[in-house]
């Protein structure tokens, strides 16, 4: 059962890199790979250090509160999307999306280490974030829906405040 979960949460921590990814391809934007690789690593940095406190202090740091700010700055993100038309592409936009994907995943790698799992983790969570990115951006850049199409300028604001909404549901 343990390595099931252990790809379940791989999985779900990939699920905003995904959606990343998608919204870059439905604007047709290509990401540098040496972006995307200082994204995994960052990641996986983070993670490793969110696994270690969660070793050390896990118990006295609440998670909720910091999906709860995850939530609400995905949420303005998407809101500013909706009222402008902000130049939000760039790489240096995804270095910040790649810092808010961070805050959900510090919250979990402090659980994970609270729960015993291992250091190995935190590699594994940038592997599937760089794969989870290049997966979402070729799915958004074949789309040919035209519906998705009619609507791409409103589409990226919606679904960061989906993205934003789950943290509070999930």
């Amino acid at each position: 059962m343990e390595p099931i979960a252990f790809i379940f949460s791989l999985f779900l921590l990939s699920i905003d890199g995904f959606i990343i990814g998608f919204i870059f391809g439905l604007k047709k934007i290509r990401i540098e790979l040496s972006t995307l690789t200082v994204l995994s690593v960052f990641t996986s940095i983070v993670m490793l250090v969110a696994l270690f406190f969660g070793h050390l202090f896990g118990e006295f740091i609440p998670t909720d509160i910091i999906k709860s700010f995850s939530g609400i700055v995905l949420i303005a993100i998407g809101a500013y999307q909706l009222m402008s038309d902000p130049p939000l592409y760039k790489p240096s936009f995804l270095i910040r999306l790649a810092i808010i994907i961070n805050i959900d995943s510090l919250a979990y790698g402090v659980q994970a280490g609270l729960a015993g799992r291992s250091y190995s983790f935190a590699f594994f969570v940038g592997v599937f974030l760089f794969i989870a990115v290049i997966f979402g951006v070729i799915q958004g850049y074949t789309i040919k829906n035209s519906f998705v199409l009619r609507y791409l300028e409103v589409l990226p604001g919606f679904i960061f405040i989906i993205l934003g909404l789950s943290k509070f549901i999930l």
